[in-house]
C-alpha cells in the first residue's frame, strides 16, 4: 500500500470467520512521513585566504530523526556523522570537485544531492598603503597561497594602467608608475587574474587607497 500524501491515517483490519459468521476488527493509526529532501550550501567567506577550505551547510528538509549524514567531498574523502548543521573541509590542492551529501533517516529512507565546488588559489590583498619612504607600509603586497602564476593590473580613476605585473606567490608594487614617478594620492582599481587557464576562475576586483 502506498500513500499519495503525508499525514495521519487510520488502518482497519477486519476478520470474518466463515464457519460461524463472527467477525472482529482492529484499527491502528499510522503516520506517513515525507522522504528526506537533501540540500546544502557552499560558503567560502568564513575561511581565511591561506587555506583551500570550504564550509558546507546542510539545508535538508527532514521529517524523521536522522541516522546518518554521509559527505563525499569528491576527492576520495568521506565523512559520516549524526549531526550535520555545518562542516568545514580543507582541500589539499586546487581543482573542481563534485560534493555529495546523502542522508538516511530513522525509517531507512535515503536521499542525496550534489554540488560542484571550485578550489582556486586565494589572495591576501591590502586595501591601503603609504609609499612615503618611512619604511612602514610602504608597499602594496599581494600574496597568494598557491603556486599558480597570476597577474595584477592597477588602474587610475581615468582607466589608465599605472602598474602591471605577473608572479607566482607574491607581487609587490611600490606606488610608482611605469615611467618611475610616484602616483598621486587617491583610490585605484585593481584586477587580479589567474594565468592557469581555468575558465571557472573569476578575477578578483577591488580598490586600493594610496596615502602619503
Amino acid at each position: 500500500m502506498s500513500y499519495a500524501d503525508t499525514g495521519l491515517y487510520s488502518v482497519k483490519l477486519s476478520i470474518i470467520i466463515e464457519s460461524n459468521g463472527k467477525s472482529d476488527s482492529s484499527i491502528q493509526k499510522i503516520y506517513i512521513s515525507d522522504n528526506p529532501k537533501v540540500g546544502f550550501l557552499i560558503d567560502s567567506t568564513q575561511v581565511y585566504y591561506s587555506t583551500y577550505s570550504r564550509v558546507f551547510t546542510d539545508t535538508s528538509i527532514i521529517d524523521n530523526p536522522i541516522n546518518s549524514y554521509t559527505w563525499d567531498f569528491g576527492n576520495n574523502s568521506k565523512l559520516i556523522s549524526t549531526d550535520s548543521v555545518s562542516i568545514m573541509y580543507k582541500y589539499t590542492e586546487k581543482g573542481s570537485y563534485e560534493v555529495w551529501l546523502k542522508v538516511t533517516d530513522s525509517k531507512g529512507c535515503v536521499d542525496s544531492s550534489s554540488n560542484t565546488v571550485n578550489i582556486h588559489d586565494r589572495y591576501y590583498i591590502p586595501n591601503v598603503f603609504t609609499p612615503n619612504g618611512d619604511s612602514m607600509n610602504d608597499q602594496f603586497v599581494v600574496t597568494s597561497n598557491g603556486s599558480t602564476l597570476f597577474s595584477i593590473e592597477i588602474y587610475s580613476r581615468w582607466g589608465n594602467v599605472v602598474f602591471k605585473r605577473s608572479g607566482h606567490q607574491q607581487i609587490v608594487w611600490d606606488g610608482r608608475m611605469p615611467e618611475g614617478t610616484m602616483v598621486t594620492p587617491g583610490t585605484y582599481f585593481y584586477v587580479i587574474s589567474s594565468e592557469s587557464g581555468d575558465v571557472t576562475y573569476e578575477p578578483e576586483k577591488g580598490y586600493i587607497t594610496v596615502l602619503y
